[in-house]
């Protein structure tokens, strides 16, 4: 009797963001672990040629716990990607990366070289999404089809600058200020707590991209923020102002 086929994996989509982001995205299939697919999207995108060198770990700076946190990425060299062990304090570290889920979707993004601080988060753009998030926002009546539209657009965005400060939305989001721009991307301003926090004090730029068809044809709002590089006092001149790159 022949043997089944194989079921079909969803297509990976890998692109070029602005500020020098690259973001990633599958739909998850029933029986994949959402991390696993993350992990394998990660190491596609840091080590092509070598994905079994690539450590994601986890650690929380509240708990200590290895099961949850921002992750952090690691390059083994080719013996130890070979072995069973683990990334350690000694492996090199890889660029910054964030990791974000919805109901049956899994995006990545991964920030340039020298990049400060780097968040994305994703949700599905549905009109249960919108009532929860637009509730969530605080919205003390029923908010108007436009605003219900941007309201997915508007969490996202707010996630992904609360996991670029690794702060959490607890709140995070009360004095999160933004400002939109010319080109479609936005601003985050340092928040006040910024004196106490080097991660609060960092300026993020940011941008939205809409993912469509996202799991069962709807569409999902793709956000980031990342805070640029800080350009030397010698790259620095009246004729080309801050550096034009940007990270996360």
């Amino acid at each position: 009797m022949p043997s089944p086929d194989p079921p079909q994996r969803a297509e990976t989509h890998v692109e070029p963001a602005p500020f020098g982001v690259r973001l990633a995205w599958q739909a998850l299939a029933a029986d994949e672990d959402r991390r696993d697919v993350a992990h394998a999207l990660l190491a596609s995108m840091l080590a092509p040629a070598d994905p079994g060198s690539v450590r994601v770990t986890r650690q929380c700076p509240a708990c200590g716990s290895s099961a949850h946190g921002a992750p952090v990425a690691r390059l083994l060299n080719a013996t130890a990607s070979t072995s069973t062990s683990t990334a350690d304090a000694t492996s090199p570290p890889a660029p910054l990366i964030s990791i974000s889920y919805a109901p049956g979707l899994v995006a990545v993004g991964v920030a340039p070289a020298g990049a400060l601080a780097l968040g994305i988060d994703v949700e599905l753009d549905s009109p249960s999404t919108r009532a929860r998030v637009a509730e969530a926002l605080g919205s003390t009546r029923p908010p108007r089809a436009r605003e219900m539209r941007g309201a997915v657009a508007a969490w996202t965005r707010l996630e992904a600058v609360a996991k670029a400060r690794r702060a959490g939305l607890r709140g995070a989001y009360a004095d999160a200020s933004f400002t939109m721009l010319g080109d479609g991307t936005w601003r985050a301003d340092p928040s006040p707590a910024g004196a106490d926090d080097p991660a609060q004090a960092l300026t993020f730029h940011g941008a939205d991209r809409r993912i469509t068809p996202a799991p069962n044809g709807a569409s999902a709002i793709l956000s980031l923020a990342c805070a640029p590089r800080r350009p030397s006092a010698q790259s620095a001149s009246p004729t080309t102002g801050s550096s034009g790159r940007a990270s996360a």
